[in-house]
């Protein structure tokens, strides 16, 4: 049916993703893995040429019976049951925590930039709060994704991670955040007292208990950022790596011999222990690299789309500060409603005169109307060809500065390596 097209379809553009399969290819486990299937397949092979074609007939009284064998086979697949579901839990856990710390972030920039529209303070105090805000939260979150990667070195080298207006920090900021221990709890002592001197100049308008909200959205950033680092921080237990690495090798010793007094044929022996020992290597090669998603050797998650993401979000806060607020079209809505000379209309009546639309039907509609009024405010010219647009660097960009006595300009972002001099 069309279901089992579709998930056919997906399992193949799975399959031949290029990036994910020559990476995988490339990995460390896997070409062990390779390696050591190889290995046994081959002393799969050797056994049974000395075994059955030169009559020797050494397997049977060597190999225990197959009783043993087959609980030996079983307990090894309940292992490596077990720790594919841990490398699973922690993998699922990661890409929600990475999301979670993300979503908190982005909650606090909403809730402080829609409380400074009651502000009473000069409009350049309100930006100056605005523009801070979005620049150290997206500083905060590229060092806590920067963290989780971990501190060991790895051959594949971490994410860089592009942050907002850097550089249009305060020289002394900037030293303090580099020379910092723990800089994820600097940054986020510094979000917090930005907040406490808002208050007291004006500039967050609302009461103390409503800009509580705030300061809960920052706390549970992080508290996610301290629960995610368990994932990157604690590893399995080292008893518990040793066993599964010893019952490993003892599969890819036994199978051989299994293999070669049950098949028939030499390359039958070569690949039925081949394929057994690979596929039970390659799962454990998989499983150790989920121990730490973030990293970018597990190829598991991207945290630089979800910091790229935050970054679009603050910008689009930015731009979305100044405008107004969001009303009905009078039109037949204000049927019924407290002020108006109509009589009020029942549940019923509500049901029948709201006009409602699908979201795909209200989007194109909605850009056609766009589209229109742009046309008929900017009549096209043939006479005139319009100005090439200039792609600009990351690194032009983040130069660029409002104009002389203007509004700050927004920050353009910019790829940047916590850990490296700003």
């Amino acid at each position: 049916g069309t279901s089992d097209a579709a998930a056919m379809t997906s399992m193949v553009r799975l399959v031949v993703d290029g990036d994910k399969f020559c990476h995988m290819v490339k990995s460390r486990g896997f070409i062990l893995s390779l390696i050591v299937a190889l290995l046994s397949g081959g002393f799969s092979g050797m056994l049974y040429y000395y075994d059955s074609v030169l009559e020797t007939k050494f397997i049977r009284k060597l190999v225990p019976t197959e009783v043993v064998f087959n609980v030996f086979i079983t307990f090894v697949a309940l292992v490596l049951g077990f720790r594919t579901a841990h490398a699973l839990t922690r993998y699922t856990d990661a890409a929600m925590y990475l999301h979670k710390l993300s979503a908190c972030w982005v909650g606090t920039a909403s809730t402080l930039f829609a409380f400074c529209r009651a502000s009473k303070a000069e409009t350049e105090s309100v930006d100056q709060f605005q523009q801070t805000l979005i620049r150290l939260i997206s500083v905060v979150n590229a060092l806590s994704l920067e963290a989780l990667q971990g501190t060991s070195k790895s051959a594949h080298g971490k994410f860089r991670f592009e942050v907002l207006g850097l550089e249009d920090l305060d020289a002394a900021t900037q030293g303090d955040i580099v020379q910092s221990e723990h800089r994820v709890e600097f940054v986020f002592q510094l979000v917090q007292q930005l907040c406490v001197d808002g208050m007291e100049s004006g500039v967050l308008g609302v009461p103390a208990p409503i800009l509580t909200r705030s300061f809960q959205e920052m706390g549970s950033a992080l508290l996610t950022f301290h629960e995610a680092k368990k994932l990157a921080l604690v590893q399995m237990p080292y008893a518990y790596i040793l066993i599964t690495a010893t019952l490993l090798v003892s599969e890819a010793v036994c199978v051989p011999f299994m293999m070669a007094l049950y098949t028939r044929g030499v390359w039958l022996s070569f690949f039925f222990s081949m394929a057994v020992t690979f596929f039970m290597w390659i799962t454990n090669c998989v499983n150790e690299s989920l121990d730490n998603p973030f990293t970018i050797e597990s190829k598991a998650l991207n945290p630089c789309d979800t910091q790229h993401d935050l970054n679009s979000q603050l910008l689009q806060l930015l731009a979305q500060r100044s405008s107004p607020s969001a009303r009905t079209d009078p039109g037949d809505t204000t049927h019924g409603s407290p002020g108006s000379n109509k009589p009020e209309c029942t549940y019923p009546d509500l049901l029948a005169h709201t006009r409602r639309l699908s979201l795909n039907t209200w989007d194109r509609r909605t850009r056609r109307s766009i589209e229109h009024c742009v046309e008929e405010a900017h009549p096209p010219d043939d006479t005139e060809l319009a100005p090439p647009v200039r792609m600009c660097s990351n690194e032009d960009a983040n130069h660029a500065r409002a104009p002389p006595g203007g509004a700050a300009a927004a920050p353009a972002p910019r790829h940047w390596r916590p850990g490296q001099e700003a």
